[in-house]
């Protein structure tokens, strides 16, 4: 009888056993996901297919790609519940964990990061023949920063308040790239705000047929107030080649995130980010920005915490180093 009761008790131990690694197993392979991204056909949008491709087909998973209008849509879907992972830019997420800008007085909770991405760059276009040479000598100038209340709004007020010059000091356009674009052809403003990747197919566009300079811009000398108010600017460079202007010129830059919510286990996650970055071969082929996605970028934070299985991920490839 004691005998029987011990075989029991061993069986029983191993089916519970089995029944942890087939949990374990199915949220590592095995997970409905929703991934919000950008508009449709858009840089976001088409990165996030790519990528999604790659998680069903080494987990298994299931994952509904979303079309979306950008960053804040993003994280309202992941705050309420309604997504999984979603694609931010690095300020959009500081200003809503912070309760600034858009999320004034209204802090959202319930976000993690999953990965740095790749950077976008802040772009400050003028006429090539102008006598506009920095950003200071923005002042008293018609300015288009891009459509109200929008990241590349903030951007440019944060941007131009560092360097000393707020909107009452300047003509302010609350408008679209393409409207900005015209308005500098025909001298109907002075300078342009972007913010976009490198390059930026409607800036090569407008350069192809105008000649074109950068303002540069750093978080050092007359920017360096950047550095204290608006923290998820990094220093980067347009060079001269990526429009075909005479010099190459410093800027800052924001980072697309791939965020997550926080109460998502720490196997999904971890399976998710393992299945990336195991496959950027396969990444980079079916996306051109996939070759610009490493770890060393991924793990470097400057905006938000890493999510508990995220950094179990980049934690190991630190001890195999």
């Amino acid at each position: 009888m004691k005998n029987f009761v011990k075989m029991i008790s061993v069986l029983m131990a191993a089916i519970m056993l089995l029944c942890s690694c087939s949990k374990k197993e199915e949220a590592l392979s095995g997970g409905k996901y929703m991934l919000v991204t950008g508009k449709s056909g858009g840089a976001y949008n088409s990165l996030g297919i790519s990528m999604a491709g790659i998680w069903d087909k080494y987990l298994g998973s299931s994952t509904n790609v979303i079309s979306t209008t950008g960053s804040v849509q993003n994280i309202e879907m992941l705050v309420k519940g309604d997504a999984d992972f979603g694609f931010v830019q690095s300020d959009i997420l500081y200003y809503a964990q912070n309760g600034k800008e858009m999320y004034e007085e209204d802090k959202q909770k319930g976000l993690s990061v999953a990965a740095n991405l790749y950077s976008e760059a802040v772009q400050i276009i003028v006429n090539a023949g102008t006598d506009i040479q920095t950003v200071s000598d923005l002042l008293g100038k018609t300015v288009a920063v891009g459509k109200y209340g929008t990241a590349t709004e903030a951007a440019a007020r944060q941007i131009l308040e560092a360097y000393g010059i707020t909107y009452d000091l300047i003509t302010v356009k609350y408008q679209t790239f393409s409207e900005a674009s015209d308005s500098l052809a025909n001298g109907g403003v002075d300078a342009i705000f972007a913010v976009s990747a490198l390059p930026s197919s409607n800036i090569h566009i407008y350069a192809e047929t105008h000649s074109i300079r950068f303002l540069p811009v750093s978080t050092s000398g007359s920017g360096s107030k950047l550095r204290k108010s608006c923290p998820f600017f990094t220093d980067g460079v347009i060079k001269s080649e990526v429009y075909g202007t005479e010099n190459s010129v410093s800027t800052v830059c924001i980072d697309v995130m791939l965020i997550c919510r926080s109460d998502l286990s720490s196997d999904s996650v971890y399976g998710v980010i393992s299945s990336l970055f195991n496959n950027l071969d396969e990444l980079s082929a079916a996306h051109s920005k996939g070759a610009e996605i490493n770890t060393g970028v991924a793990k470097a934070t400057k905006v938000g915490s890493l999510h508990a299985g995220a950094k179990k991920y980049y934690d190991g490839l630190s001890a195999e180093e």
